[in-house]
């Protein structure tokens, strides 16, 4: 009887162990997730064409989100009470996987970290960013609509051309129109007696001309047809209907993407990180619009706010005013040290603007980018180059 009794308490003792383990992992396999409202994949989607000539540069995530704040948690559930996984500093990036509502109501990334571990990490801490590849395969597709459209009812297609070097940063003009682009460096066109104003490279097609006058529809306007002086019309370099190459800029998500058409289908040839202009004392806001590439640069210099030479950025190309799509600045004195500079400046690309104008990339996909838009056709002998076909930048 004892024998039989001592192993009933023991089945008991074990059931309840048991009973109170199960409890335990039922607690830990709970989760503060209420509904997944949208997953991420980190993939380019099926329907874009992809042959990558480069890999230099080629970002880690496609879809992610970076710190916005200081000594951001991760947690391992939704919710605030959850335990920390670690805290990371500013600027930091995760790789997304969901966008989740929690039981309480509030809205959550559920995201990977650098180790490889997943977490979630709360909308209010972080800001999201993510390549819209479909969307830029959109932009291309307009601007061909309006290049076959136009050409189609027999209009001409130029560039305009608006840019006066202002290498010490005198009299900038800050006023805006309604789409808030500024007029320094651009030009001006008049609908309906507003005034609206077209910047630097735009591409625009001529409806109508008299002798100092001329009606032109922009790429990137609805308004039509603007007047304009016809000297700032420029036929260089000639518009080539059947241009091949893009670069397409988001600014809201802080990348790019790089398109060739070869047998007649766009292809995705690369895709980047970038950051974009902001403006400042010495700076605007990068312009968005269609644009065509007049020049290029082996290294752009730059001054700071005195007038002085401050330093150079190397495989510049620019697009509109002074805008350049060019490599990471250094400063003159950062030459020294200048990997070290290199690795923290580019660390921030694919989060914030703040550039003067300009559209930064990594040093060696910028150099990919002005070896593709020169076609390895370049004079030796000059700073300056030119491309060796038309390239087109779509900005939005």
């Amino acid at each position: 009887m004892k024998e039989i009794r001592k192993k009933f308490l023991s089945v008991v003792v074990l059931g309840g162990l048991s009973m109170i383990m199960n409890r335990e992992i039922f607690a830990i396999q709970k989760s503060y997730v209420k509904e997944v409202t949208k997953v991420y994949t980190n993939m380019i989607p099926m329907d874009i064409p992809v042959n990558l000539e480069t890999t230099t540069g080629q970002p880690k995530y496609l879809d992610y989100v970076y710190i916005k704040s200081v000594d951001a948690p991760l947690r391992i559930d939704a919710s605030t009470t959850a335990k920390i996984i670690k805290k990371y500093p500013f600027n930091t990036k995760f790789q997304l996987l969901e966008k989740v509502v929690s039981k309480a109501g509030t809205e959550w990334y559920k995201v990977r970290n650098e180790d490889g571990n997943v977490g979630f990490i709360s909308y209010r801490l972080v800001t999201l960013r993510e390549f819209r590849f479909n969307k830029m395969m959109e932009k291309i597709d307009y601007l061909e609509n309006f290049v076959n459209r136009e050409i189609g009812e027999g209009k001409e297609i130029v560039a305009t051309n608006t840019y006066v070097p202002n290498p010490y940063n005198t009299n900038l003009k800050w006023e805006r129109d309604k789409y808030g682009t500024t007029l320094d460096q651009n030009g001006v066109g008049v609908y309906k007696g507003e005034r609206i104003f077209i910047p630097d490279r735009s591409l625009v097609a001529i409806e109508s001309e008299t002798k100092d006058k001329a009606l032109v529809k922009v790429a990137s306007l609805k308004e039509s047809p603007l007047e304009v002086d016809k000297k700032i019309l420029t036929e260089y370099p000639k518009f080539d209907p059947n241009f091949r190459k893009v670069i397409v800029i988001d600014i809201k998500n802080q990348n790019q993407g790089a398109f060739e058409k070869k047998d007649g289908q766009w292809e995705l040839i690369s895709y980047a990180y970038n950051k974009t202009g902001m403006e400042s004392q010495v700076g605007f806001d990068t312009p968005r619009g269609y644009f065509l590439v007049p020049m290029a640069k082996y290294e752009m210099g730059y001054r700071n706010e005195q007038g002085k030479n401050q330093g150079y950025a190397k495989y510049a190309i620019r697009f509109s005013g002074g805008g350049y799509i060019h490599g990471t600045p250094i400063n003159f004195e950062e030459d020294i040290n200048r990997e070290f500079f290199m690795e923290q400046k580019n660390g921030i690309l694919g989060t914030v603007p703040g550039t003067r104008k300009c559209i930064r990339n990594v040093e060696p996909h910028a150099e990919f980018l002005f070896n593709w838009v020169t076609g390895g056709k370049v004079n030796p002998r000059s700073n300056e180059q030119r491309p060796d076909e038309n390239v087109l930048f779509i900005i939005f």
